[in-house]
């Protein structure tokens, strides 16, 4: 009889040895797959942001492409802004007086004798 009942406990023993290793293997890995998953979550928080950036800095470059697209139209089309900025580098038209005013220098004070 005893010999009947030792090939079971054994069976008996062998199979709780394998469940506990498998639930420590499973453990194992839910516990690397979340930690993967936070690393992965991590990394999709960053390229949100960078991509945030991004958008600021085209729809700034947007922006600034308008002021140039209005400025180029200013100089192509408008007389007075080319007007305006011919006389801003020094350019006169045929037949004008150009006055030019020079400061008088300041008198420096002479420093006192010691």
């Amino acid at each position: 009889m005893n010999e009947r009942n030792r090939p079971v406990r054994r069976k008996k023993k062998w199979s709780i040895l394998w469940k506990v290793l498998l639930c420590i293997a499973f453990l194992f890995f839910m516990t690397m797959d979340g930690y993967r998953s936070i690393r992965r979550f991590q990394y999709w928080q960053r390229n949100k942001e960078i991509k945030r950036e991004y958008v600021q800095a085209v729809e700034r470059l947007q922006q600034e492409k308008r002021q140039l697209e209005k400025e180029i139209n200013d100089l192509k089309n408008r007389p007075l802004t080319q007007e305006r900025l011919a006389r801003k580098i020094g350019y006169i038209k045929p037949g004008e007086t150009v006055y030019k005013f020079v400061p008088k220098p300041y008198k420096t004070i002479p420093e006192p004798k010691e």
